[in-house]
């Protein structure tokens, strides 16, 4: 073993006396001790520990120990990872493990570092490789590969239907006091029993599932929970476990959740629901005349992709589509895209205009389309009327002829 690890092995926790340890904290970890291995380095980091804690804070010797400390941590996940590129040799292809298709990252473009999903640990984009799975999103290092555990988000969301009832607690005794996903045991911490109680060990609650998971899988991430939303219009944000918090930000999106159906009530209480279901009903309506319109066909390439979204959807709805419906911004963009299509087919397009309708009950000349509000249309032969008359009418003139003509053809 050559001079530089003779003279790493050789420093003692015991040195009290200031030339020693400043010996020792001036020996920066250097490019020359390259045949430092994953042992040595460890033993070295705890005894570098043991020294930071009997120096004096904001001391020089601190610093110089700190820093020292930091080199060896370094050179040691330098070490770990030349070892795992090793083992693999840099794989091109997608490597497919519990459903992620995991790529290969060697230069990845992020702002600010992220953290491994498998050890928690950060991810130094300018030092570190790693493997990012295209579907979820799911980032690890490459070293950490074969210890992955979690099915892929994608998988999970295709698979199982969301969660739409708030689920309470059922205990830790129900889990036998293992983590709902790594099986490892756990438990509720009490600071008032011991202040020096292992956080690997806590318990923490995902407020989704109402399981319980160790802090690896539970990084105390707030999301939604589309269960409060639904029942009490709740946009609180609570704790969830990391794979509840990915499942949500997939799904955060995606139109799956039908309000009428989960809780019609919500209608009753929320005026903001109703004037939103009442615009969507008049677009039903005008999309009859716009899908058979040439000329707006021709433009729907300059139609922005919300009014695009907002115009052909259904009547399910999405975590985000909620958010703003409780905002306000959902109702001011569907009225501004009811707003649009009015104005093309009662004034822009003559195609579209000459569809219209005049009542045959009043035969006044104003023209009338189905999605007025003071127009009716007949449920059998779908002809436009002004609603007051319809409503004092003896009989639909329109399916008057209809059945006399069928009266004149059995003849």
């Amino acid at each position: 073993m050559n001079d530089s690890v003779t003279s790493l092995s050789s420093i003692s926790s015991d040195s009290v006396s200031s030339e020693s340890s400043t010996s020792v904290s001036d020996n920066f970890l250097t490019i020359n001790e390259n045949d430092l291995n994953e042992d040595i380095l460890e033993k070295e980091i705890e005894k570098c520990n043991q020294m930071i804690r009997t120096t004096k804070e904001c001391s020089q010797e601190r610093m110089r120990l700190v820093r020292r400390l930091v080199e060896l941590r370094f050179k040691l996940e330098m070490i770990t990872e030349i070892k795992a590129l090793e083992n693999k040799n840099l794989p091109n292809e997608t490597k497919v493990v519990f459903g992620h298709h995991l790529s290969f990252v060697f230069k990845p473009n992020w702002l600010e570092n992220k953290f491994c999903d498998v050890c928690t640990k950060t991810i130094w984009k300018y030092m570190q490789q790693l493997y990012e799975c295209s579907d979820c999103g799911y980032y690890c290092h490459i070293f950490c590969v074969e210890k992955i555990k979690r099915v892929c988000t994608a998988v999970v969301a295709s698979e199982h239907s969301m969660i739409l009832t708030i689920t309470p607690s059922n205990g830790l005794l129900s889990q036998d006091y293992k983590c709902a996903e790594c099986q490892s045991y756990i438990r509720i911490r009490n600071t008032k029993m011991s202040s020096e109680d292992n956080l690997s060990l806590e318990a923490r609650l995902c407020d989704y599932d109402g399981k319980y998971y160790c802090p690896l899988h539970h990084w105390n991430n707030t999301a939604l929970i589309p269960a409060r939303v639904l029942c009490n219009w709740q946009f609180e944000k609570k704790c969830v476990s990391q794979a509840s918090f990915q499942l949500l930000n997939y799904n955060y999106k995606s139109k799956m959740y039908n309000l009428e159906k989960h809780n019609p009530k919500l209608y009753t209480y929320l005026e903001s629901l109703n004037q939103i279901k009442n615009i969507k009903n008049v677009l039903v309506k005008m999309k009859k005349y716009l899908v058979l319109c040439k000329v707006w066909n021709a433009q729907l390439k300059n139609v922005s992709s919300r009014c695009h979204e907002l115009l052909y959807d259904s009547i399910l709805y999405s975590m985000k589509d909620m958010v703003e419906i409780k905002s306000g911004l959902f109702l001011e963009d569907l009225q501004g895209v009811k707003d649009v299509c009015e104005k093309h087919i009662r004034y822009e397009c003559e195609i579209c205009k000459n569809q219209g309708y005049i009542c045959e009950l009043c035969q006044k000349d104003t023209i009338i389309f189905p999605f007025d509000e003071d127009a009716h249309s007949c449920v059998k032969c779908d002809n436009a009327y002004h609603y007051q008359c319809w409503k004092n009418r003896d009989f639909c003139p329109k399916c008057k002829r209809i059945k006399e003509r069928s009266k004149l053809q059995e003849v």
